[in-house]
C-alpha cells in the first residue's frame, strides 16, 4: 500500500554555527534538487521517507530511535520536529542510541576558535586539542562517537600540514593523538565500544596521495584491510558493525571486511557511474553508500545504494527498493544523492540530496521489517521460522512447503554452509560458524526465501 503525500512544514532551526563541511570526500559537489516532503505516522507500519525543506539541512547521523543530527540542530523522525542545539555547541555530528552526541564548540568564541566536543547526559564537555597544535593554524574534524559512548574519534593537526587520528576518553578524559612514522597523515572516521578506530592512512607513495583503508586496533597498531595496497588516492574503512564488519571504498569501488574471518569484498560499480562506496553499515550487515558520477558542467552527481545479501549480490539503488514499496522520492533529478549512516538496528537511514553539501535538504528513510526477514518469513502462504534466533549452536528450521536446499551465507555474500533436506522441518549445525549475522536461505521447488539469523 502506497504512503499518501501530504505538504509537512520543517520547523528546522537555523544553524548558528554550521562551519564545518564534515564530510569524508571534501571535494565533492553535488546538482541542484529541490525537495518534497513525506509525512511518517507516529507508528511505523511500512517504509517512509522525509526531506527537509531547509537549505542547509544535511543529516550527518541518525540512532535507533530515529533521532538525526543535522549540523545545527537534532530531527526527530517520528514526531517530525526539530530542536536548536545547546548554545554552547557549534556543531553535531555523530550520535549513538543514548543520545550522546561527538560535535564541537568553542575554544576562544571572541576569536571563533573552536574544537572538539562531547555531549554526555545532556552535558557538552570540551575535548581540547593535542599539547603540540596551535589552534589559531590547526585545523580538526570530529567524526564519531562510540555506540557506549566511551570513545570520539576525528582528525587533527598539529600546525597547517601534519595531520594525525585523535581519540578521546570521555571517561578518563584522556586524549590520545595517533601518528605513525610509517604514514603521513591518518584520520579516524569511525569508533567501536573497545575503542577500535576505521579510517584511512597515508603512504605518500611517488607521485602523490594514496590513502589506503585501515583500522587502527585498541593498543593503536594500524592495520591494513585489503590483501593489496590500492592504485587510486583516495580509500577509507567508513564505518564498523558490532559484529566487526567494515565497510569502505577501495579502487573506487565499495567493500566489505569481516574481521573476524579476515575476507575482504569488493562490489561492481553500477552501470553509468565511475565510483561508489559504502559509508555505513547496520549491526544486521546492511550496507548503506552513495555511487558517484559527473553531472552537468562537470560537476558530480551522487546515487544513493543498499547492499544486503538478501537484496542481492551486489548493491542496489536505495530508490528503487523505496518505489518497490510504494513510496516515490519524486525528486527533480531522479536520484536521492548521498546516504551517510544507517542507525545500528538497520531501521532508518539518514543523508541528503543530490546538492552540494553545505546547502543540502537532509532526507530520513524509515525500513520497515518487510526489507529483510527478522525469523519469520511469510510469502502467499508460504512460512519459514528459524528458532532460536539469535542462536549459538543449533537453529530449528521449519517451513509450510518441503525444503530442497538449505544455505548459510555470510554478509560478504558468501556460502559458508549448505545441506540438502527433503523435508518440512529439521536442525542445522551451526557451532563452528563465527559469531555474527548471517542470512538462511531455504529453496522450495517453486522459489527460494530468505531470512536473518544471528549466530552468538
Amino acid at each position: 500500500m502506497a504512503l499518501q503525500l501530504r505538504a509537512v512544514r520543517d520547523h528546522r532551526p537555523s544553524a548558528n554555527n554550521q562551519q564545518h563541511v564534515n564530510m569524508k570526500h571534501l571535494n565533492t559537489f553535488l546538482l541542484l534538487a529541490t525537495s518534497v516532503c513525506m509525512a511518517p505516522s507516529a507508528v511505523h507500519a511500512q517504509m517512509e521517507y522525509y526531506v527537509a525543506s531547509s537549505f542547509g539541512s544535511r543529516f550527518n547521523d541518525i540512532n535507533d530511535n530515529g533521532l538525526a543530527v543535522s549540523g545545527g540542530g537534532y530531527f526527530d523522525f517520528p514526531t517530525l520536529t526539530w530542536t536548536d542545539i545547546e548554545a554552547e555547541a557549534t556543531s553535531t555530528e555523530s550520535i549513538n542510541n543514548d543520545g550522546d552526541v561527538a560535535g564541537s564548540m568553542f575554544l576562544d568564541e571572541a576569536n571563533f576558535i573552536l574544537q572538539p566536543a562531547v555531549r554526555r547526559n545532556g552535558v557538552w564537555q570540551p575535548i581540547g586539542w593535542f599539547p603540540a597544535s596551535n589552534p589559531q593554524e590547526s585545523s580538526f574534524t570530529t567524526y564519531s562517537i562510540s555506540p557506549n559512548g566511551v570513545w570520539v574519534t576525528g582528525q587533527m593537526s598539529i600546525g597547517c600540514c601534519d595531520f594525525g587520528t585523535f581519540r578521546y576518553n570521555t571517561e578518563t578524559e584522556v586524549l590520545t593523538e595517533i601518528f605513525s612514522p610509517d604514514y603521513v597523515a591518518v584520520a579516524g572516521y569511525f569508533v567501536t565500544d573497545d575503542g577500535t578506530i576505521g579510517g584511512w592512512a597515508d603512504d605518500e607513495p611517488a607521485g602523490g596521495t594514496r590513502r589506503i583503508p585501515v583500522y587502527i586496533t585498541p593498543e593503536l597498531e594500524i592495520v591494513q584491510v585489503a590483501p593489496d595496497l590500492p592504485e587510486v588516492g583516495v580509500n577509507a574503512v567508513n564505518a564498523i558493525n558490532a559484529s566487526s564488519v567494515m565497510v569502505g571504498d577501495f579502487d573506487n569501488k565499495p567493500f566489505l571486511y569481516d574481521r573476524n574471518t579476515d575476507s575482504f569484498t569488493t562490489f561492481e560499480i553500477p552501470d553509468g557511474y565511475i565510483a561508489a562506496t559504502f559509508t555505513s553499515i547496520s549491526d544486521d550487515g546492511i550496507a548503506v553508500g552513495y555511487a558517484q558520477n559527473f553531472g552537468e558542467f562537470g560537476s558530480l552527481v551522487r546515487e544513493t545504494l543498499i547492499y544486503h545479501p538478501d537484496l542481492g549480490d551486489q548493491p542496489v539503488f536505495l530508490k528503487d527498493i523505496l518505489q518497490q514499496n510504494g513510496v516515490d522520492i519524486n525528486a527533480p533529478t531522479g536520484r536521492m544523492g548521498t546516504a551517510i549512516a544507517i542507525s545500528p538496528n538497520g531501521q532508518y537511514i539518514a543523508g541528503w540530496d543530490d546538492q552540494a553539501p553545505f546547502s543540502a535538504n537532509g532526507w530520513v528513510v524509515y525500513l520497515d521489517d518487510l526489507l529483510l526477514g527478522t525469523g519469520v518469513r511469510e510469502s502467499e502462504g508460504f512460512t519459514l521460522s528459524i528458532s532460536p534466533n539469535p542462536a549459538r549452536d543449533r537453529i530449528h528450521i521449519a517451513s509450510s512447503e518441503q525444503l530442497g536446499t538449505v544455505s548459510v551465507i555470510d554478509l560478504n555474500g558468501q556460502v559458508v554452509m549448505q545441506e540438502a533436506w527433503r523435508t518440512t522441518a529439521g536442525v542445522l549445525d551451526i557451532s563452528k560458524l563465527a559469531p555474527g549475522v548471517y542470512i538462511v536461505r531455504a529453496t522450495t521447488k517453486e522459489s527460494s526465501y530468505t531470512t536473518r539469523m544471528v549466530k552468538d
